[in-house]
């Protein structure tokens, strides 16, 4: 059997997506049925904001999601031979990886484990799918040995960045989602502008999982995709976007997925931060992440607040896709916009304001102010 024209293939990739929509949907529908028996409910506390206790089953119905499309891909390369060239499967390296980061969440999921137990696998993950080959490249002109070594420990802390960042992200109806598949789409524009081979398959599975997850998961929830689900899908997007590193027209590539994943870095990174500043250990959560402070400063409900920080992803993602053709002169300057803007957003949303920062300046720094009770002079 042969492929004859484009439009049977389109066809075809339109199938993946829907298989993996459909059998999203449907797994959840079933399994959210036992949630309850299973012990798989998140339930209200002081930092959460659902009011009601909701399955959190989503990233089980995800992974099954992802399994049936790919195994659907896998049927039409055996029926149509022709296409394998086109419709290339993630290798067993990542599926390998992605099961181990998925057990691992729903074990947390289950019972609950603490962060450096989670932190041991997911550095044993990044060890192992940086030896099967996955890395960012660095290519500055200049000293080639030196920036090979350094793409090791860069990728392996991006791997375990991301793989938290997705999950701390996760803490609104539709957020984190919606923000994985705005990076998706940004990072495989970024692949067809580079000219880098696009991961079709993989592309089309995730975008079905997602619509079928968001189906339930848009506001008001039915479900939370709990450990499970944000995990994973840290790992996805870490590892799709380590090949945007690979090729590009200028020395800010790699730049590339840290904007593009631009929202869960920027969440986290602004967490640490203000966590380290404030004296606490740099993981003590909180209710101060940007979807905490975007309801707080603007007002609106849940949707309203997820659709400006999907905004802000989309801006921070189409920033990825500029540099992706840009020369180092409108590379340098497209990081400068962006280095603004999210200085902007962070003065927007109060997290920082100018008297605050004269009064630092005035201030006579102590030694023992965060130790000794002080306030500190940012809001954050």
């Amino acid at each position: 059997m042969q492929i004859t024209d484009y439009t049977q293939f389109l066809l075809i990739l339109i199938g993946g997506l829907l298989v993996a929509l459909v059998t999203t949907w449907a797994a959840i529908k079933i399994i959210s049925n036992y949630a309850e028996s299973l012990g798989l409910i998140d339930k209200p506390d002081h930092r959460k904001i659902h009011v009601k206790p909701i399955p959190r089953i989503g990233g089980l119905g995800i992974f099954a999601g992802l399994m049936a499309s790919l195994l659907y891909f896998s049927l039409i390369r055996s029926l149509f031979p022709c296409c394998k060239e086109y419709l290339a499967l993630p290798n067993n390296y990542f599926i390998t990886g992605g099961i181990v980061i998925a057990v691992t969440g729903l074990v947390d999921d289950f019972k609950g484990i603490s962060f450096r137990q989670k932190l041991v696998v997911q550095s044993l993950i990044a060890v192992y799918i940086i030896l099967a080959g996955y890395r960012m490249e660095f290519d500055f002109g200049v000293l080639r040995g030196y920036t090979d070594l350094l793409s090791i420990p860069i990728t392996f802390l991006w791997i375990i960045g991301v793989i938290n960042a997705m999950n701390l992200i996760d803490g609104m109806d539709g957020l984190a989602g919606g923000t994985f598949l705005i990076s998706l789409i940004s990072l495989t524009i970024c692949y067809f502008m580079l000219g880098l081979q696009l991961e079709v398959v993989l592309v089309y599975c995730m975008v079905g999982v997602i619509l079928g997850f968001l189906i339930l998961n848009w506001h008001p929830a039915k479900i939370f995709m709990g450990d499970t689900g944000s995990l994973f899908l840290g790992y996805v997007i870490a590892c799709y976007s380590l090949k945007t590193t690979s090729v590009g027209p200028n020395a800010f590539t790699f730049m590339i997925p840290i904007m593009a994943v631009g929202l869960p870095v920027f969440d986290t990174l602004l967490s640490m931060t203000r966590r380290q500043l404030k004296g606490r250990p740099m993981f003590y959560p909180d209710k101060d992440h940007m979807h905490h402070r975007m309801g707080k400063t603007f007002g609106g409900g849940q949707r309203i607040t997820v659709l400006r920080l999907y905004s802000i992803n989309i801006v921070l993602g189409a920033l990825a896709v500029i540099l992706s053709v840009s020369g180092n002169l409108l590379g340098a300057l497209i990081l400068v916009l962006a280095t603004v803007y999210v200085g902007f957003v962070v003065f927007r949303m109060r997290y920082l304001s100018w008297a605050k920062i004269r009064a630092v300046r005035k201030k006579p720094r102590h030694r023992g102010l965060l130790s000794t009770g002080g306030t500190f002079p940012y809001r954050f």
